[in-house]
């Protein structure tokens, strides 16, 4: 019995064939395996087994630490307020014990009214002193900054009332002398602030 051989041509298209076979075997077989690993890694970050390579703050359209903090200005020509008319609230942004307490009763040695002393609710701080003041409190805030040095005062449009939070941080440097402040001579914004009529909110209920 004869056994034909295909000839040169049909054995090249077997071969061409295979290879062809071979190859999209290799490619789909890699696809598919990519798809199934990143799926299980979706998975994965999706239920919290593991962190998501990118950082939220990243991503986030609207992170907290984004928002821009603003500084007031002091009204034009305004002059120190009277100690016995400012009320603050003190707040320990540091890991020493009774340190606002103890800033509250020197504050109060000078007729600073004082409401709240307690930790800062937003953990440490790291600069010397923060002033947190509505609308009603700009110029009482410049009037405490007068007595507790490197102070920064922000303004936030949330507070209806005239109360300054003082928060109290690692680079604190106690309170100054009250008597040296010269309330004749006019509140000095500080370098950067926004004038009274630019702050955009209304002084209603405040």
């Amino acid at each position: 019995m004869t056994v034909h051989s295909p000839d040169p041509a049909t054995r090249r298209r077997a071969l061409r064939r295979r290879h062809l076979l071979q190859r999209q075997t290799i490619i789909f077989g890699t696809l598919i395996v990519a798809l199934i690993v990143l799926a299980l890694a979706a998975l994965a970050v999706y239920s919290g087994q593991i962190p998501p390579p990118f950082d939220e703050e990243w991503y986030d359209a609207n992170p907290e630490d984004s928002v821009v903090e603003t500084t007031p200005c002091p009204a034009p020509d305004a002059t120190p307020v009277s100690w016995g008319a400012i009320t603050a609230n003190v707040y320990n942004g540091t890991e020493i014990g009774g340190l606002a307490a103890q800033t509250g009763e020197s504050l109060e040695g000078l007729g600073v009214v004082i409401g709240t002393e307690a930790n800062y609710p937003q953990g440490s701080y790291a600069g010397a002193t923060r002033l947190v003041t509505g609308t009603a409190g700009i110029d009482d805030a410049y009037t405490l900054a007068l007595v507790l040095p490197e102070a920064e005062i922000v303004y936030d449009a949330t507070k209806q009332d005239a109360v300054v939070d003082v928060v109290l941080g690692a680079e604190f440097g106690g309170v100054g002398d009250g008597d040296a402040v010269d309330g004749s001579q006019p509140l000095v914004g500080l370098e950067g602030c926004t004038a009274f009529a630019d702050l955009g909110v209304s002084t209603a209920g405040a």
